[in-house]
């Protein structure tokens, strides 16, 4: 495997800021982060690309798709500092525990997200994009504020 693309939720704070941990990490095999929903993962893989994504998915530059507890695995192999844990993880001691602490995760998501206060690369981009339009004179005042 010499690249692998990996397909995250931008519309959840907890997968952006996962996205956002897994690109300051040193890589052993480069690393390519597009979200779900985006015309380029529509364009190259129809058929994994999601409005909102139930799991993480991974896609080697060979064709193999990885999902859940094993994309997760996989990332954690192509990194550095993680290799060692991803195969600890893949054991059939651990992989149980892996499983079900992805599940978790994946199904609380979005209320992690908001109890942990992660925004998400959607949420901001559209703070910037309104705040570009404040610079530029085009937004209104907020009601019940005046300057």
């Amino acid at each position: 495997m010499r690249s692998l693309t990996v397909l995250y939720d931008a519309g959840c704070g907890l997968c952006s800021t996962a996205r956002r941990w897994l690109e300051g990490q040193p890589q052993i095999v480069p690393l390519e982060l597009l979200a779900a929903d985006s015309e380029e993962a529509r364009r190259r893989y129809p058929t994994l690309a999601q409005a909102e994504p139930e799991e993480l998915v991974a896609v080697s530059d060979e064709g193999d798709v990885y999902r859940g507890p094993q994309a997760w695995i996989v990332c954690l192999w192509a990194l550095e500092d993680y290799r060692e844990w991803s195969f600890r993880f893949a054991r059939p001691a651990l992989l149980p525990l892996v499983r079900d602490l992805v599940e978790w995760l994946s199904t609380r998501r979005r209320r992690l997200s908001r109890a942990l206060r992660m925004r998400s690369d959607a949420e901001i981009a559209a703070a910037l994009t309104a705040a570009s339009a404040c610079e530029s004179g085009r937004c209104a005042p907020r009601e019940g504020r005046t300057r």
